[in-house]
């Protein structure tokens, strides 16, 4: 019998590499890798743009970080299909008072995005990788990051406007240590003691109990 397929949305400008631990059960995994996007192209286009890949009626979508953001407003693409997402916000109201203020004032247009990327010791406390096998796994991820699309999507986190929970099916699972989105703003249905923003990689056994207990509820309800 095939497996229930699951689309994957990875976090900014990050790839599969975040899930490459993370065992499915009896989900097969199709992941939606990032496309190319113009500086001024609205966040609508572009999830439109990014819904091409999906080639399911009633597909299942998972996102982590930025892509759970994009996997709530793809949702309403395909009749408000069910949603997991990981490491991630469900409305604004959850978004960090110093995420909402950034985005009024434009502070993500100041900061020289390759040199952010390059930082590694910022990012690793902000990601909270602590072995050198994780550090490696993100400096890579950070590495392959293309800059415009990283700044580009800051931008659409600090204006998203979601003031409610959509769609109906969504379910979210969340680290108590994340750092970038942090437990105290959120509201998520599973916690991952001890999770960083990074424990698909650090926490990836327990993470994946969890993402296959999450999607058989979603499937079932």
């Amino acid at each position: 019998m095939e497996k229930p397929c699951c689309y994957i949305l990875s976090g900014l400008g990050a790839d599969e590499r975040v899930f490459e631990e993370i065992d499915f059960g009896d989900f097969s995994p199709v992941f939606i890798p990032w496309e190319k996007v113009d500086p001024a192209q609205s966040f609508e286009s572009y999830i439109k743009q990014l819904s091409k890949q999906v080639h399911s009626s009633s597909p299942i979508l998972t996102g982590i970080s930025f892509g759970g953001i994009v996997a709530q407003e793809m949702s309403a693409l395909f009749n408000n299909c069910p949603v997991l997402i990981i490491s991630s916000v469900q409305t604004r109201a959850q978004l960090s008072p110093f995420m909402r203020f950034s985005g009024k004032i434009g502070l993500h247009k100041l900061i020289p995005m390759k040199l952010a990327l390059k930082n590694k010791s910022i990012n690793h406390w902000l990601f909270g990788t602590k072995t050198e096998h994780e550090k490696r796994i993100l400096d890579q991820i950070l590495a392959d990051s293309d800059p415009v699309f990283t700044q580009w999507a800051i931008h659409q986190i600090t204006h998203w406007k979601r003031t409610e929970k959509v769609p109906a099916k969504l379910l979210h699972i969340h680290g108590d240590a994340d750092r970038i989105f942090k437990i105290a703003n959120v509201n998520p249905d599973y916690i991952i003691k001890g999770g960083t923003h990074f424990m698909t990689v650090s926490k990836h056994e327990e993470v994946s109990k969890v993402i296959q207990k999450a999607l058989e509820r979603l499937v079932n309800s």
